[in-house]
């Protein structure tokens, strides 16, 4: 007992001294939180259709038309995949961990501009705890940051035009305005498509009207914004129309923004979204959003919209979000890039209610450490789950991580003020537990694996040869990834059995043909993809 007091002492005396040794220990697990098995699970959600669209351009050296088996892919601009690109030829390989490598940087690159924008509003220590909280929320830190997916690069290119439009607005420097967000907009454009549009349009409408200089839009500095965009992006689509027709391209690009379809649900599933959404978002970005009820208190409101900072986060998040709330199809991550916006009017909230000790103020740090206790014990979960208590290593591991969180829920009964940095250090240490445990049971468990196994074992028998799918045979993107990783080769479709020395990929039902049409075939291996656990054939003709 006398040396833990004498620990909590020490402890007690350093914080007084420097609280800065907070930032020091956030930092030190940052690494571990972020970069931690980040390559052990394959693929998965969109990553296999972003890493085949990316090894074909590599395999075919086609940089401008985008394809997947051959066949052309209209979704997205290549942008992002050139991106990927890059990582694969500076690390010489295609691994889940190169493929996601460029979201953990384009994270912390989110967490640095969060940084350099909050830092002339609030002071350095605020600043950096909004940039950490954008990466500890919820489904951020838990799901969307181990995945390579488009998202949070796209985000960063979108948020800088935002404060781009800010910053250049305020000093009335409109011609750097309009061609510095117009740039952002079409490298946005040659990420996702028409969305980066909708914010530019938008944002600049509404931020003008507000700032009484909607004749700026009527400008020849508006104009040369304009013919930046069109001078970048045309100059791709006219390399591509070289190759392909467009019209495809952008009947396929309206498509995919149409955020107004009701194509998932019914009329009434759309208005019950409209109650449901603001709910579903607070939980994806918890714990932070519990801030929203400092936004009670009239007066913490009052101060928020007597700065002009604030007025713009406040403007451009309800202008841009609508399109989203009365979205009949919505993931959290496509509005990523609204999300700093809104910590920044929660952090102003916080601090104003601080100053004022309200009860809500009192209310939201004593939640926030009551979650540090509850994720200071859910750690030790994994000491008695079966699927992970036989790990090696694990009763070191995880004493040591709950220490960790467990000290700091600890202090942070006794330094109040200092719960959100105690909760981020809760976090960090549930996501390391969670990168060395859950991520290694989920890997054990499930069969993503065994389909990647088999995926991985089609490529390396016919390394060297042609091989084709086979008439209507199911295929998706996992498969088309690995196979064509191994063998380096496009993996395309064919209607017939042509060349007799060609391996095919064939189902039940196609194998039942090729045998009708051309007698006897040896199947090479038996797989099973996760396309609706589809059992797949790998087959050759006998001679």
């Amino acid at each position: 007992m006398n040396h833990t007091t004498k620990f909590f002492e020490t402890i007690h005396r350093k914080l007084e001294q420097n609280p800065g040794i907070l930032v020091v220990m956030i930092l030190l697990l940052l690494p571990f939180a972020l970069f931690l098995n980040l390559g052990l699970m394959p693929l998965i959600s969109d990553e296999p259709t972003r890493g085949i669209v990316t090894l074909e351009m590599i395999i075919s050296d086609n940089y401008i038309v985008p394809t997947i088996n051959g066949e052309f892919y209209y979704n997205k601009p290549p942008l992002y995949n050139w991106i990927l690109a890059g990582f694969i030829w500076i690390s010489g390989n295609a691994s889940e961990f190169t493929l996601r490598l460029p979201t953990i940087i384009s994270l912390l690159l989110m967490g640095f501009t969060i940084y350099l924008i909050s830092r002339k509003t609030f002071s350095k220590m605020y600043a950096f705890l909004i940039a950490i909280m954008f990466i500890t929320s919820a489904r951020i830190l838990f799901w969307d940051s181990f995945q390579g997916l488009i998202d949070i690069t796209y985000s960063l290119v979108t948020l800088i035009s935002f404060f781009l439009l800010f910053h250049y607005s305020m000093k009335k420097k409109y011609f750097q305005m309009l061609l510095l967000t117009y740039a952002l907009t079409s490298i946005g454009f040659l990420m996702k498509g028409l969305p980066s549009l909708a914010f530019q349009g938008i944002s600049l409408l509404v931020w003008m009207t507000h700032t009484k200089n909607l004749k700026r839009l009527f400008s020849w500095q508006h104009l040369a914004g304009i013919g930046l965009f069109v001078i970048i992006v045309g100059s791709y689509y006219y390399a591509y129309l070289k190759t392909n027709p467009l019209e495809s391209v952008f009947a396929t690009l309206v498509s995919e923004s149409n955020r107004l379809n009701t194509e998932n649900g019914t009329f009434l599933k759309w208005i019950l979204n409209l109650f449901i959404f603001p709910v579903d978002m607070s939980y994806h970005f918890a714990p932070w959003t519990l801030l929203l009820i400092l936004l009670f208190d009239r007066r913490v409101r009052k101060k928020i919209y007597n700065e002009e900072f604030f007025r713009f986060c406040l403007i451009i998040l309800a202008s841009n979000i609508i399109i989203y709330w009365i979205s009949a199809n919505m993931r959290p991550r496509y509005i990523f890039m609204l999300y700093p916006l809104l910590l920044f009017i929660l952090t102003k909230a916080y601090t104003e209610s601080q100053k004022i000790n309200h009860f809500l103020f009192r209310f939201s740090n004593a939640v926030f450490r009551i979650l540090g206790f509850i994720g200071a014990v859910s750690i030790l979960f994994y000491l008695f789950w079966d699927e992970t208590s036989h790990i090696t290593g694990i009763w070191i591991i995880v004493p040591i991580l709950f220490v960790i969180a467990l000290s700091s829920a600890l202090l942070a009964l006794k330094y109040k003020h200092l719960s959100i940095h105690f909760l981020i250090i809760i976090l960090l240490s549930m996501r390391i537990a969670f990168n060395v445990y859950n991520l290694q049971a989920r890997y054990n468990g499930y069969p993503d694996a065994g389909y990647k196994k088999g995926e991985v074992m089609v490529g390396q028998i016919t390394k060297g040869h042609d091989l084709y799918l086979l008439g209507d045979t199911p295929f998706n993107h996992d498969a088309s990834f690995y196979i064509s990783r191994e063998r380096m080769q496009i993996v395309t479709r064919t209607t017939e059995i042509l060349n007799s020395d060609a391996f095919y990929i064939v189902d039940k039902k196609n194998m039942a043909k090729a045998e009708n049409q051309l007698g006897k075939c040896k199947i090479y291996l038996t797989f099973t993809i996760k396309l609706n656990e589809t059992e797949l054939y790998l087959i050759k003709l006998e001679a």
